[in-house]
């Protein structure tokens, strides 16, 4: 997503040449600065130096605002003069006088919205001079043409792009004129523009891969107690049956191995479960789940399908979910549990599973969270996997009791 920046500055004093270079070495000084604490910034304190970049640039800039804005999701094509509702302040610094929420001052915020009206591909945006009451793309003429009015505010807004694509805008704006935007200010803007976005690429990679750490924890808490005591049987169970040659030993020897291949075909699940999904399709709801009732060993227990409507979804996680919903029930209700899908019919859109077993032990807790296998000799992992699917999804997830007292998960697709 790429977001604008942007600030604003009193008029830069007069001088000669040696006050512009040094005014440029110190700017750039600060622009070095923050980009090297913006690359040391750990995820949780993200918020806290980008804050104080923006104060630390803007004063250089001598602006009295700056702000990381942000287009949302789906908004990222730039559309010129599409107006400032499709962006979202996301990080800002104001000077002490300024109301840190909107309103800003007439000067400042007239500017800063008309400005992400008209932020687009690779373009600045400049407001000084004669021009401060129009912003202009940069390539046109908003410096050239300015007359040092100094009576409507000034802006620089440069946009911030991400993986190709307008992510939002950093913003400079202030209530005092000046005669123009320097090319090497712009230039270093640009620069710190393309810090932020790299910074926030990099604190999405860092959570991705603290969510697969915990992933391989997880695998590792099945492998190491899960795995180990069928595999103990099995083994056991064949060292007794060459000894003995009793098939009673095969067979025990048999189960174990169905175990252990059920436990593997659940950490698979959990594995894809964090990952995106994948391409999506209206479904129906209940083929789904017909077919998802096919693949588990349901034994005598009997499937109900009460039109649970169509939704847009990938067809193997979803299969997933339904997967993992009726091995629940049936591990803790039996071989007659009858199971019933189907939707909701209380004004949320989605649907639900619902059981006629034992339902949910009351000092369970959290039902979803990894290990809760109850005494079923599950993994503890199924319920893991049909949240995670359902949140991918951009949907939620909950439990409660079923009619027939029993356990009822609802999907709710929209609240």
């Amino acid at each position: 997503m790429n977001g604008v920046a942007g600030t604003s500055r009193s008029p830069p004093e007069e001088g000669g040449a040696g006050d512009g270079t040094a005014r440029h070495v110190d700017l750039q000084a600060l622009v070095i600065d923050a980009s090297t604490t913006l690359l040391s910034a750990n995820p949780d304190e993200l918020h806290t130096k980008l804050t104080w970049t923006l104060r630390s640039v803007a004063t250089g800039l001598g602006a009295e605002y700056a702000g990381v804005h942000e287009v949302p999701d789906g908004s990222g094509q730039s559309d010129r003069g599409r107006g400032p509702g499709t962006f979202e302040r996301r990080y800002g610094w104001h000077r002490d006088d300024i109301e840190p929420e909107e309103p800003l001052p007439t000067a400042i915020g007239s500017l800063v919205n008309e400005a992400l009206g008209r932020v687009e591909g690779s373009d600045a945006v400049r407001v000084a001079g004669a021009e401060a009451g129009a912003a202009t793309a940069e390539g046109q003429t908003a410096n050239d043409a300015s007359d040092g009015s100094d009576s409507d505010g000034c802006l620089l807004a440069v946009p911030i792009v991400r993986e190709y694509e307008l992510w939002g805008a950093l913003v400079f704006a202030g209530r005092s004129g000046r005669d123009r935007w320097a090319d090497h200010e712009v230039v270093l803007v640009r620069s710190l523009a393309d810090m932020i976005a790299a910074s926030l690429e990099r604190m999405e990679r860092e959570r991705h891969l603290a969510a697969q750490n915990d992933r391989l924890d997880e695998f590792a808490s099945v492998v190491a107690h899960d795995l180990r005591n069928p595999l103990n049987v099995l083994t056991g169970s064949l060292d007794m049956a060459r000894r003995t040659g009793d098939d009673e030993h095969f067979d025990r020897a048999s189960r174990s191995a169905d175990r252990i291949d059920e436990i593997i075909d659940t950490v698979l699940g959990l594995s894809r479960s964090g990952q995106d999904i994948g391409e999506t399709e209206m479904l129906g709801v209940g083929s789904v789940a017909r077919t998802a009732w096919e693949g588990v060993a349901t034994d005598g227990a009997t499937l109900v399908v009460d039109a649970p409507g169509q939704y847009d979804a990938d067809r193997r996680r979803l299969t997933d979910v339904f997967s993992n919903l009726f091995r629940n029930a049936i591990e803790h209700g039996g071989d007659d549990t009858e199971v019933t899908v189907g939707g909701l019919s209380d004004g949320r859109t989605g649907f639900y599973v619902a059981d006629d077993g034992p339902g949910m032990p009351d000092d369970m807790g959290d039902p979803f969270d990894q290990g809760h296998s109850g005494e079923s000799g599950g993994t503890g992992l199924g319920l893991t996997i049909v949240r995670r699917v359902v949140e991918a999804h951009g949907w939620s997830v909950d439990v409660t009791d079923s009619e027939a007292g029993g356990a009822r998960f609802e999907v709710v697709v929209e609240p």
